[in-house]
């Protein structure tokens, strides 16, 4: 049963939620052997204790100007120069919108660059009874806590102690049912303008991750724009997606025009992969020896920020491999060598325990998130650019181990 569930939501399953799907499969009582029940659960008749056993493992934790650091760059970025570009009306995708907290935060970003009234904003979520919260577009009034004052009277209308999108916003937007896990996708004529999938995927397996992001990219116009959170960067991108980096975040675009192949890897690691350890160490006593595989190095520095300076440049090298071809071995070396050089380097071990991960290390890849984790809790880690919020980091990393090792998340 836990497999059934893990693959019809593309979750994997930490214990805490195996937990609570015991205690609903316990509560319905359902009769039969695993296979009956499972046969049951995909029929009309099962559907509602599908929901149920769904709604016992889904995650719905959302807010209004959620990550607002990487909202203003996608305004600044993307979304204005595409209104001014364009008059034409966009369409947008919020896929898992939880309680439609994203939905009305792009409703609002859409108002203020002055797109066409006619844009529209879909948001879709794998659970019925959350979208019946959702189609309201009302929200308590601590929710708005992130919203710019200035938007708040210009948005939203105070009504029996809470707070609704004006009419004119919410006749723009569109709700609907849709598993991640399940085909067919939401689709509309020419493509999607813009998809946002942020802090969904981080809950999943690594197939059903990379399948759905080949899914989600498959539905984007030529030119259209993934956003992912900080928290899921995509370590090797389908052909169809170029990185496209800001200071602040960064974005995926779906190319324009025939997919051209990748250039190969402009870098050689130093190290044979067989001479790849497992795990990083937690501090090396010195920098080792200068990497023959890098091409050129940062102005010179102070021998401290020199070594912070190189370990940016091999952490960005990682994020902009991801669509030029590096493999993984080349992106598992620069992030070591980046760790050798800056220990606390949080974002380049959450990439490297994400790199074990996706490629059948499990150990290892708990043994890199807890170690991010704790730097997060010491007050060592530095935030860099794309993971300027720490905190959200390590909700990140936790959620990992609990994913990989379970117990507590910490």
């Amino acid at each position: 049963m836990h497999a059934f569930v893990s693959a019809h939501t593309g979750m994997a399953l930490s214990v805490a939620q195996r937990r609570r799907l015991d205690a609903r499969l316990e509560a319905l009582d359902l009769p039969g052997p695993a296979e009956q029940v499972v046969a049951h659960l995909r029929s009309g008749a099962g559907a509602a204790d599908l929901a149920r056993l769904v709604g016992a493992v889904a995650v719905h934790t959302s807010e209004l100007f959620r990550d607002d650091v990487q909202l203003s760059a996608f305004r600044e970025h993307v979304l204005s120069p595409r209104v001014q570009r364009s008059k034409q009306p966009l369409r947008m995708w919020s896929a898992g919108c939880a309680a439609g907290e994203e939905v009305a935060t792009l409703l609002m970003l859409l108002a203020q660059e002055g797109a066409d009234p006619t844009s529209r904003v879909l948001g879709t979520d794998l659970s019925d009874l959350v979208l019946t919260r959702a189609r309201e577009l009302n929200f308590p009034a601590e929710a708005l806590r992130r919203v710019p004052e200035a938007l708040r009277p210009r948005y939203f209308e105070p009504r029996a102690g809470r707070q609704v999108l004006v009419e004119a916003l919410r006749t723009q937007a569109e709700f609907r049912c849709h598993n991640l896990m399940e085909t067919p996708y939401p689709e509309v004529e020419g493509g999607f303008d813009v998809i946002f999938c942020r802090n969904v995927l981080i809950y999943f397996t690594p197939d059903a991750f990379q399948r759905t992001v080949r899914s989600l990219t498959e539905r984007l116009a030529p030119g259209g724009v993934l956003v992912l959170s900080a928290a899921e960067p995509l370590l090797q991108l389908p052909p169809e997606l170029r990185l496209l980096p800001c200071e602040h975040a960064f974005f995926y675009v779906r190319v324009e025009g025939p997919v051209v192949p990748a250039p190969p890897a402009r870098r050689e690691p130093s190290l044979p992969p067989a001479a790849l350890p497992d795990v990083a160490p937690a501090r090396a006593a010195e920098p080792g020896p200068e990497p023959t595989a890098v091409a050129s190095q940062p102005p010179l520095l102070e021998p401290a920020a020199d070594a912070m300076a190189e370990a940016d440049w091999l952490f960005s090298c990682v994020l902009d491999g991801a669509s030029t071809g590096v493999s993984d071995e080349q992106s598992e070396w620069n992030l070591r060598r980046c760790l050798e050089l800056d220990p606390d380097h949080v974002a380049a071990r959450y990439l490297l325990g994400m790199l074990l991960e996706q490629s059948g290390r499990p150990d290892a890849a708990v043994v890199e998130y807890r170690r991010a984790r704790d730097a997060v809790d010491s007050g060592r880690a530095r935030p860099v650019p794309f993971f300027l919020n720490l905190p959200r980091l390590r909700v990140a990393c936790a959620r990992a181990v609990e994913r990989l090792e379970g117990g507590s998340p910490g």
